[in-house]
């Protein structure tokens, strides 16, 4: 290989790996905390997502779903009195 032809491969990879360095670094960092929700009279678990989705960093359909599989609800009936864990995705400061 020629000494220039080296050269630009060199730089190519090292602009490479910069790229991929910043890429990562700029990804958003998560932490995951859990509170509890006691379902009171008219609750739905749409609602009760939508009370605690302010700052997640997921689609609603998704929150609610993860609602439901953390409390193992088949369905979305739930009564009043069930405590619900809401878990909480939200972006945390680098």
């Amino acid at each position: 290989m020629k000494k220039a032809e080296r050269f630009a491969v060199e730089i190519l990879m090292i602009a490479t790996l910069i790229f991929i360095a910043g890429y990562v670094l700029a990804q958003p960092k998560t932490e995951m905390h859990y509170t509890q929700h006691t379902v009171q009279a008219g609750d739905t678990v749409w609602a009760i997502a939508e009370h605690y989705f302010d700052g997640q960093v997921m689609p609603m359909s998704e929150f609610v779903f993860c609602i439901q599989a953390k409390n193992n609800l088949a369905g979305k009936y739930i009564r009043p009195g069930d405590v619900l864990v809401i878990p909480l995705k939200t972006e945390v400061m680098k």
